[in-house]
């Protein structure tokens, strides 16, 4: 089998196709959210809802990372090798970054206006 580009890139459309619409979804609503809290208090208070946003996805990051074994059908004693780690890890920072980006602007709707 010869592999090429656009062959990936064919395979991976056909991955992420089911989420396309929901993921519209919601970086759609982010950013009507995030015109919302522009428009209501002008500015944004970036540090603030930077921590929160961040701590909500460390939180989630850490709750997937523990999950996916069991969701796979597997227990964290069967993780054997450090490919199997990093690959817990890794998706867990992106699901976590995932969550992230996805609370920051709801995160800014409820802070409240500063001085």
């Amino acid at each position: 089998m010869e592999f090429s580009i656009f062959g990936i890139l064919a395979v991976v459309l056909e991955l992420f196709r089911p989420i396309l619409l929901p993921l519209g979804v919601l970086i759609a609503a982010d950013l009507l959210l995030l015109a919302i809290v522009i428009g209501r208090h002008r500015r944004l208070n970036v540090a603030r809802g930077l921590r929160t946003a961040a701590a909500i996805g460390v939180v989630l990051g850490l709750a997937a990372a523990l999950y996916f074994p069991v969701w796979t059908g597997a227990g964290l004693p069967q993780l054997q090798s450090l490919v199997d780690y990093l690959a817990i890890i890794a998706a867990g920072v992106g699901i976590g970054f995932a969550a992230a980006c996805a609370v920051y602007p709801p995160v800014q709707l409820l802070l409240r206006k500063t001085a």
